[in-house]
């Protein structure tokens, strides 16, 4: 990776163990796996659209394999990203890691 990781690269670097390449794809909205290209993406278009995905994109998901409960959790995963998101941003939190900008992600 060519610049420090922000906190979630780190996790996802260190603890869970996502490469580098992974997470630059991810940060883009897609991944080289097919199945976690398909919720990558749902993910994505769920936050640019404010949730308001259509039936296509929902059986897109659903045919990579996800079930009804797991596309719940992906919703899920969306709303706490940008919860703590927000928290953050009101709390006025203090940023102790190195910061990754949407711009430098892309």
């Amino acid at each position: 990776m060519s610049r420090p990781p922000g906190i979630k690269s780190a996790i996802a670097l260190n603890l869970a163990k996502i490469d580098a390449v992974e997470i630059d794809l991810a940060r883009k909205g897609a991944s080289a796996d097919p199945r976690a290209n398909a919720a990558v993406a749902f993910a994505l278009k769920i936050n640019e659209e404010r949730g308001k995905v259509s039936d296509a994109d929902v059986q897109t998901v659903k045919a990579a394999g996800f079930t009804d409960a797991q596309i719940v959790e992906i919703i899920a995963v969306v709303a706490e990203n940008i919860f703590t998101n927000l928290l953050n941003i009101v709390a006025g939190t203090e940023i102790d890691f190195p910061i990754v900008l949407a711009a430098e992600a892309a």
